[in-house]
């Protein structure tokens, strides 16, 4: 198996027989798109190198995915179709390549000695550097917080259509506070599941958020 596996800088549309040995360092909970009117979810894995390549799964695969691909462990993933990512806002990783994971992929957890470690693949974005980086389209920003308070849900009028907005309050190692607006359609799945457990205080990780002036600087969806 080991002699197959390429890197995801090698990957591209055209290759084939490969094999990747990734660490799953992203899981989207299942969403349903208004635009694709199917239900879908997302995946980023990272390879040696810390490199990251986003994947997807549709309608039945979605199930039988949600349980095997356990955040931080690592796989062998073979057959799945490669998808090149023609608009650049909706790369998540740091190829131009989307993985589609469908009944035929092929997914194995990789021996012990082998698993990919995580310590590469995030680099965390101080609270206090949020403001200088809110007009940077480079950068990608990476918060690690804890949920302290969920503040009621908003509905304005913008564009001549009702949006929804709820809003948490985050701190940070240095009990700096930010408040994290999730918006709309994403309420009914992340932001309902962060309101059941935000009892529990829980530590998150937020990627790619947007920098936003939405009551003050604040981090949205």
């Amino acid at each position: 198996m080991e002699q197959n596996v390429v890197i995801f800088n090698r990957l591209n549309d055209v290759i084939y027989g490969w094999v990747l040995r990734v660490v799953l360092v992203e899981k989207s909970l299942i969403r349903d798109s208004r635009n694709m009117g199917r239900m879908y979810q997302r995946f980023v894995f990272a390879d040696s190198l810390g490199d990251r390549v986003q994947a997807v799964a549709y309608y039945n695969d979605i199930h039988v995915l949600n349980e095997t691909l356990q955040l931080y462990s690592t796989y062998y993933i073979a057959d799945a179709a490669i998808r090149r990512i023609l608009n650049g806002s909706i790369m998540l990783g740091s190829v131009p390549f989307e993985l589609v994971l469908r009944p035929n992929t092929f997914i194995q957890t990789v021996d012990e000695g082998l698993t990919l470690p995580i310590h590469n693949v995030y680099h965390l974005t101080r609270f206090g550097d949020l403001e200088s980086l809110r007009h940077s389209r480079d950068s990608i920003i990476t918060i690690l917080g804890v949920v302290i308070q969920v503040l009621p849900m908003q509905v304005f009028m913008l564009g001549g259509r009702y949006i929804r907005v709820q809003e948490f309050l985050l701190i940070n190692e240095e009990m700096m506070p930010i408040v994290y607006a999730i918006w709309d359609d994403f309420i009914d799945t992340d932001g309902l599941y962060l309101a059941q457990i935000a009892h529990e205080y829980p530590i998150i990780l937020v990627c790619r958020p947007k920098i936003s002036y939405f009551h003050g600087l604040s981090l949205g969806t």
